[in-house]
């Protein structure tokens, strides 16, 4: 463990947590987007996705990589109180983007703040794109850096605080609809 420590510290990556405890997320960071690296995806893209459900219940939305894996890409999360009239009906669009671990969501109900969750999994198809390479040195310190970020207007990206509930995994509370990446900053 005392390895693995030094050479988290040594990569610029995050302390990790203690058995038992949850990591601390860092606080939101907003950015240019020209000051960003996205992680890539090698796979077979994931299918854009509608659902419809009434609200008043948790729902999660699972999207996969296409065949022949079909592994999971990304999970959405929405609790009892997501949106903000229980038992309505409520239209989910998800749209992953090419080539990123990246989607844009858009709901017919406005979404309250935390109150869903966008989970992106990496495990399989992590793609560290050659200026990652350049600029953390390797995949892994890359990898330690990343974070879900929202896209704003005007040419930024807002780093939300994210969170890691498993290997591969990245997680961030969901604000509102719009688009999410996966990246790291310059």
């Amino acid at each position: 463990m005392l390895v693995f420590g030094a050479l988290t510290a040594a990569c610029g990556g995050r302390k990790p947590a203690a058995p038992g405890e949850a990591p601390t997320p860092a606080a939101a960071k907003v950015l240019p987007l020209q000051r960003i690296i996205v992680l890539e995806t090698s796979g077979p893209p994931p299918s854009d996705t509608s659902v419809t459900f009434s609200t008043g219940s948790p729902h999660t939305i699972v999207l996969r990589h296409g065949p022949p894996e079909n592994i999971v890409f990304a999970r959405l999360m929405f609790t009892a109180a997501a949106f903000s009239d229980s038992g309505q009906t409520v239209r989910v669009d998800v749209h992953p983007r090419p080539g990123l671990y990246g989607l844009d969501l858009t709901t017919s109900l406005p979404l309250r703040e935390r109150g869903s969750t966008i989970v992106f999994d990496y495990a399989r198809y992590f793609s560290a794109p050659a200026q990652a390479r350049h600029v953390y040195g390797n995949d892994v310190a890359f990898e330690r850096t990343l974070a879900v970020g929202r896209l704003l207007p005007e040419g930024q990206i807002e780093l939300l605080p994210s969170s890691r509930p498993a290997a591969d995994n990245l997680a961030a509370s969901i604000p509102a609809a719009g688009a999410y990446l996966v990246a790291a900053s310059q």
